[in-house]
């Protein structure tokens, strides 16, 4: 929970009716377990403040903080009215209410889920982009390798030339995804000029093939040893 919260700023007194957990769910005065407590608390209600909860999570004059408690008390319900607000949200004007759409989204655990996560590995704000990598790595979907390779090297992830966050956590989904149709992307990024997605390709490798070549080896021996294993396939 705690990331995101991190990354939202208040947008201004809500419109919508405000349940009182939701906002002890967000107040970050507050102690962690308190705040979870009353999370919890908002989820066992769903079904009472099903209606409040809708309306707070598309209310853009709305607190930011309690908007993201509402999106992921919604994510966790499985329905498909649940899933119809949180693909309307994905499109919202602030980047951390589309980031906590995407994670809203991953709790469905739907292939329609999924396509439209894939779609958000491009938007515009980088946090969006990092949330819809994590979500698509939970949710494990092969059919996403795809997309997760072609954004490694959409221009959105680079500035001035230089690799953006977002890459290692697209590199890093393809690890938890653990399909090896993977592999060639991940051989490909033990060429690339950011450290630190060649060493989560080094670490996705060995997740999804359930083996390296690291005992005994320096790091650069260790990426020369998967080259030729890549070319002796």
């Amino acid at each position: 929970m705690i990331p995101i919260l991190l990354a939202l700023s208040l947008a201004g007194p809500a419109r919508a009716a405000v349940p009182a957990d939701v906002v002890t769910a967000a107040d970050e005065n507050l102690p962690e377990d308190q705040r979870m407590a009353a999370f919890q608390r908002v989820v066992a209600n769903f079904p009472s403040l099903k209606g409040d909860l809708i309306a707070l999570a598309a209310e853009e004059d709305g607190s930011s903080r309690q908007r993201w408690i509402a999106i992921q008390v919604i994510g966790q319900i499985p329905s498909d009215e649940a899933l119809d607000v949180l693909l309307k949200l994905t499109e919202d004007p602030q980047p951390a209410i589309r980031a906590a759409a995407v994670q809203g989204l991953a709790n469905t655990k739907t292939a329609t889920a999924a396509a439209k996560i894939a779609t958000m590995l491009t938007d515009e704000a980088m946090l969006v982009r990092g949330a819809a990598a994590d979500a698509l790595g939970a949710l494990r979907d092969p059919s996403t390798v795809g997309d997760l390779a072609r954004a490694l090297d959409d221009p959105s992830n680079y500035y001035r030339d230089s690799s953006l966050w977002p890459r290692r956590h697209y590199v890093m989904a393809m690890g938890q995804i653990g399909s090896d149709a993977a592999m060639p992307a991940l051989i490909k990024c033990l060429d690339d000029r950011d450290p630190e997605v060649v060493d989560a390709a080094l670490a996705s490798m060995k997740q999804i093939m359930g083996f390296d070549f690291s005992e005994g080896r320096s790091r650069e021996e260790h990426i020369e040893a998967w080259r030729r294993w890549a070319a002796g396939q």
